[in-house]
């Protein structure tokens, strides 16, 4: 069971590094919101892309060390929490399980907010795209021409949308 049990503080103090970048990530896009060029943003946007897949396998693993543990217990793979494992535990290791609850929990607390104000800012920027888009498209349709006569008149445009 000790080795179920080290395995399993192994996989959280991953899980917590996890989570600290991710929430550096999502920090720093916030400060920086507005101010990367496209590279950066995209290079940005990878690597929270890839922290997150990481988080889920992470949280994967750590699910079937639970189960494992479990079996070794004989219980319910859904009983078997990890509160419920810290009152299983001696008290060093029970107080480091403790502490690897404590920061996982504050690190979700503030991954939340953060990834729901840069979500907000990618949300407006998208509509300043939208309505940018929508004022060429209607420009494009309004292309104003003159006649032979020298009148100027509304007729469909002599250029590809794309080239706007």
């Amino acid at each position: 069971m000790e080795r179920h049990l080290t395995e399993l503080k192994t996989l959280l103090f991953e899980e917590i590094a996890l989570h600290e970048a991710l929430r550096d990530d999502l920090a720093f896009e916030l400060a920086q919101d507005g101010n990367l060029n496209g590279a950066e943003f995209l290079k940005l946007q990878q690597r929270k892309y890839i922290r997150a897949q990481q988080i889920e396998e992470m949280e994967a693993r750590r699910i079937g060390q639970v189960r494992s543990m479990a079996e070794a217990w004989q219980t319910e793979p859904r009983q078997l929490t990890l509160r419920a494992i810290i009152a299983r535990c001696s008290p060093p290791l029970a107080g480091e399980f403790e502490a690897c609850h404590g920061k996982l929990q504050t690190l979700v607390n503030e991954i939340r907010p953060l990834a729901r104000e840069t979500a907000a800012n990618a949300q407006a920027r998208l509509k300043a795209i939208d309505a940018t888009l929508a004022v060429i498209g209607e420009a494009a349709r309004m292309h104003p021409t003159y006649s032979e006569e020298g009148r100027l008149q509304q007729r469909p445009p002599t250029f590809k949308h794309t080239s706007a």
